[in-house]
């Protein structure tokens, strides 16, 4: 496909690193040093240039693109370039980035042709949420391709019980990694489960939860006591995604007029503390070291990390840090503290799911970085359909594939059909030859 992605930030860069291992991309921006950076790094071609300006597009002597991709920090400059581009090049298809959920209530989007809208804060609200429907994971993620979902849970009982990986998989769920003393692995069928392992399952939601129930007897099955370090516009929505739990919710949040804004969102419905974001004694002086839960949403990545830390040595079990820097996620996954993508992350991986193409395979990290998941439907019209599916050895890599919502190994199948999901679990050393693989199928 020929993509054209406006805006060269942290959203654009990445999507421009993913997308170009098989599409023609070009990406436009004014900021000659994030472009120079992409020239550096990727084989795209960079445009110096003000996505609202005409004469841009004009200048690359373009008939059309496939998809247009605007994700620069400014809504307006977003919405503005989607007609702009139009009146010079024939785009196909349209996704745009925007901070102002307002528009999901508007008609805009419809009038401007475009195909879909991303919604990062929203997406990392979802996100958090899910942890409170599985209170036993300590991470899920959840994928656009299958309603089948990777969950992590940590094994826990106060038995010598020692259970097989075997014993666990079926058409309905698979484990596929273990971390064990903070090293990750893919498992063997014959390999065993040990007291404080963290266990990766994918599949049906169902199973895994009747798995953790075995796997983990100490975390609570419930959550009511959540404290959310922060009262910024992506904590306001997070606890307004909440509020159908009937959870006890504080927010505590240093700037006033973030607070005044909280309060206004929620309607009273949040107990919102307005005191410096880095006082200790909070813990002791609010009670917020009984919470069940807490979530730190602020802005920057660093504090994030370091009130969870803080909140931990309160004793608090269950500690979520929002945070956009992958640089960071080891760290902290090796901390113990459970890892949500900020909503420049989420942005990347909401805006790949919904370009819905064969040739687009979703990529995700997990267990910090040290495991990687790769995932390609088979759309109508793909050249995979009928093809015959040969036997290949990655490493020590899992190779499944989902038919009707049934997990199979891929041996097990002998042609591709349409709406058949191929799914590849491996550890990162093996992350190009994977990607070699699912690309040139």
């Amino acid at each position: 496909m020929d993509i054209m992605i406006a805006g060269a930030g942290t959203v654009g860069y990445s999507l421009a690193q993913t997308l170009s291992y098989k599409h023609n991309v070009i990406v436009i921006d004014k900021d000659i040093n994030k472009l120079n950076k992409l020239d550096e790094e990727l084989d795209i071609l960079t445009l110096y240039g003000d996505i609202e300006n005409p004469k841009i597009y004009q200048s690359l002597n373009l008939d059309s693109v496939d998809l247009f991709i605007a994700v620069t920090d400014s809504d307006e400059a977003n919405l503005l370039s989607t007609l702009i581009v139009e009146d010079v090049v024939a785009v196909k298809r349209k996704i745009i980035r925007l901070k102002n959920d307002g528009f999901l209530r508007s008609h805009v989007l419809q009038k401007l042709s475009i195909d879909y809208a991303v919604f990062p804060d929203i997406t990392t609200a979802n996100k958090v949420k899910a942890l409170f429907t599985f209170p036993k994971a300590n991470n899920v993620k959840m994928f656009h391709q299958t309603k089948h979902k990777l969950v992590s849970i940590r094994v826990q009982y106060d038995t010598d019980v020692l259970y097989n990986v075997g014993e666990f998989i079926n058409k309905n769920v698979s484990i596929v990694g273990i971390e064990r003393k903070k090293e990750f692995f893919v498992p063997h069928m014959d390999e065993n489960i040990h007291k404080d392992d963290l266990v990766y399952l994918f599949g049906n939601i169902k199973a895994i939860e009747e798995i953790s129930s075995k796997l983990d007897e100490k975390m609570p099955s419930s959550i009511r006591k959540i404290v959310i370090f922060g009262a910024n516009t992506l904590a306001q929505k997070i606890a307004k995604a909440l509020l159908d739990k009937k959870l006890e919710i504080k927010m505590i949040e240093k700037e006033i007029d973030h607070c005044r804004t909280a309060s206004e969102v929620l309607q009273g419905k949040v107990t919102i503390i307005n005191s410096a974001y880095e006082d200790q004694r909070l813990f002791e002086e609010e009670g917020l070291k009984n919470a069940d839960m807490i979530i730190a949403a602020g802005h920057n990545d660093e504090k994030n990390i370091v009130k969870c830390i803080e909140a931990k040595e309160y004793g608090v079990q269950k500690v979520v840090a929002v945070n956009n820097d992958k640089a960071y996620y080891n760290l902290m996954h090796k901390m113990g503290v459970v890892v949500v993508r900020g909503s420049k992350a989420g942005a990347h991986y909401a805006i790949l799911e919904k370009i819905s193409s064969s040739s687009i395979v979703t990529q995700r990290h997990f267990c910090g970085g040290r495991g990687v998941l790769f995932m390609r439907k088979i759309y109508p019209n793909s050249e995979l359909i009928g093809k015959m599916i040969k036997a290949v050895d990655i490493g020590s890599s899992i190779l499944l594939l989902l038919r009707a919502d049934k997990i199979y190994s891929l041996s097990q199948i002998e042609k591709f059909e349409q709406g058949d999901i191929l799914v590849v679990f491996g550890e990162i050393e093996n992350k190009e030859e994977i990607q070699q693989w699912i690309y040139t199928l």
